[in-house]
């Protein structure tokens, strides 16, 4: 009987003590962090986050040879009262530069200059070290004709 005291006592002690305390198990699943190296030139980066295989992106950065901003233009007077329209003043690319090609007036109808068009840098650059020129309008007798971007 001394041994069923026993543990009915060890019993009510064990059902105290683990009323008081209780063990969770919480499991958390982080994602890693990966910062984003610069973009310099072509160059390989190697991300290592944790828990993960070592990847290897490669990233190039695309050269653009923008034109430079146009300088002041002073409009002179047209040769006559009619018939003559003002050609803008604008950047050609020529001989490897962006060369300014100051207004002037021509004799008949000329429309404005008009807004740059929209192009996509191709992704894949035909070497390492080529450079990217956008497009522009350039004048061809009396109309603006658009030069496609090409790479340099």
């Amino acid at each position: 009987m001394n041994t069923l005291w026993k543990v009915a006592a060890l019993t009510v002690v064990a059902a105290s003590v683990s009323g008081c305390y209780s063990r969770t198990r919480e499991v958390v699943r982080e994602q890693p962090i990966v910062q984003q190296q610069p973009v310099i030139e072509r160059q390989t980066v190697v991300q290592q986050p944790v828990a993960q295989e070592p990847r290897v992106v490669e990233r190039e950065r695309v050269v653009v040879v923008q034109q430079p901003s146009p300088p002041a233009e002073q409009i002179p007077p047209a040769p006559a009262p009619t018939g003559y329209s003002w050609v803008q003043g604008h950047y050609e690319w020529q001989n490897g530069n962006w060369v300014w090609k100051p207004g002037y007036w021509m004799q008949g109808a000329v429309r404005p200059i008009p807004g740059a068009l929209q192009e996509t840098v191709p992704s894949n650059p035909p070497r390492d070290n080529a450079r990217w020129i956008p497009g522009h309008w350039s004048m061809a007798g009396n109309d603006w004709v658009w030069v496609r971007g090409h790479w340099l």
